[in-house]
């Protein structure tokens, strides 16, 4: 029977994002739990910002991009 790429030789080990991820979150917990509720809010609105700016930043490229077209259509017509 033919493996597929993916798949392990049985008895070996690969590495997994299993165990690391987790001993992250646990820690991330930890320290969240430690915070008092003004920087809670602080990195709660940090990370909004990071949020809308990214979306901006998006739309700012596409914008962009539409610009451009529109750009090259006018100088084809011509």
């Amino acid at each position: 029977m033919k493996k597929k790429m993916h798949e392990k030789p049985e008895g070996q080990m690969g590495m997994e994002h299993g165990m690391g991820m987790k001993k992250r979150w646990v820690e991330m917990k930890m320290m969240w739990d430690k915070l008092d509720d003004d920087a809670k809010k602080q990195y709660m609105l940090r990370r909004l910002d990071e949020k809308i700016m990214k979306k901006e930043c998006k739309a700012k490229l596409i914008q962009h991009k539409v610009e451009t077209l529109r750009m090259l259509k006018t100088q084809l017509e011509r």
